[in-house]
C-alpha cells in the first residue's frame, strides 16, 4: 500500500508481494527504532507509521497491537538464530571453530551480541512459551539445532541420565547466562574476555582438558 492509502493495484501475487514487502519494512523500521532509543519499550506503533511515512491504521492492518509486532520480531529473531546455528552446523565451520560445540557457540555469541535489543526481547516476553507445544517454531528450531550440536559433542554428558534434553538445556542456560551477564556489564573483562571464556564453556560439556588462557 502507498503512503497515501491508496490499494497496490495489480495481480493477487503482486498485492500479496507487496504487503510482504511492506511487512519486512516495518519489523525492520521497529528495529531500527529499537536501536536509537535502547529498547523496545520506546518503539510505539505511531512511532513506527512516522518512521515508515504512513498512518497508524495502515500498521494496524499487519499487526493487531504492540504485543502482536512484538510477537512478530521474536519469531524473526529466532529465525535469523536458527539461520546462524545451521550455518555453525557445516563441515567448514566445524573446522574452523575446533569443532562442533565451539561452532555454535560462536555463532550464538555472534548473534546474541550482535542484536542485544532483539535478543533480550526474545527472551523476556513473560507470556511466551519455551519448552512447550506452543513454542514459537523457530525458537523450537533453534533448541533441536543446539540439541543436535550437544548430542554430537557430548553425547554421554551427566545430564543425559536425566532425561534427553537436560544436557541441551543446561548448555543454553549456560550460553544464555554469559550472553545476559556481557549485555548487562555484570561481567569481569566486559565481552573480550566473557567471549574467551566460550571455549572453556564448551570444553566443560565435550570434556576436553582445562585452557590455561583466552581463545
Amino acid at each position: 500500500m502507498p503512503h497515501d492509502g491508496k490499494r497496490v493495484k495489480g495481480s493477487a501475487d503482486e498485492r500479496a508481494q507487496a504487503r510482504d514487502r511492506l511487512r519486512a519494512e516495518l519489523l525492520a523500521a521497529a528495529r531500527a527504532l529499537a536501536e536509537e532509543k535502547g529498547g523496545y519499550e520506546g518503539v510505539t506503533i505511531r512511532a513506527l507509521a512516522d518512521r515508515v511515512g504512513y498512518r497508524a491504521p495502515v500498521v494496524y492492518e499487519y499487526f493487531a497491537n504492540k504485543r502482536d509486532l512484538l510477537l512478530a520480531l521474536i519469531e524473526a529473531g529466532f529465525a535469523e538464530c536458527a539461520d546462524a546455528l545451521a550455518k555453525a552446523l557445516c563441515a567448514h565451520e566445524q573446522r574452523r571453530a575446533g569443532g562442533v560445540l565451539p561452532a555454535v557457540a560462536e555463532a550464538y555469541w555472534s548473534f546474541s551480541l550482535s542484536q542485544p535489543h532483539l535478543y533480550r526481547l526474545m527472551h523476556s516476553l513473560s507470556d511466551v512459551p519455551f519448552g512447550a507445544p506452543a513454542t514459537p517454531a523457530p525458537a523450537q528450531e533453534c533448541f533441536v539445532l543446539l540439541r543436535n550440536a550437544v548430542t554430537e559433542a557430548a553425547p554421554r554428558h551427566p545430564a543425559t541420565a536425566y532425561d534427553a534434553d537436560a544436557a541441551t538445556d543446561l548448555f543454553w542456560a549456560h550460553l544464555h547466562g554469559l550472553v545476559m551477564l556481557t549485555l548487562d556489564g555484570r561481567i569481569k573483562g566486559g565481552p573480550t574476555r566473557a567471549h574467551g571464556l566460550l571455549g572453556h564453556l564448551t570444553d566443560t560439556f565435550t570434556g576436553n582438558g582445562a585452557r590455561s588462557g583466552p581463545r
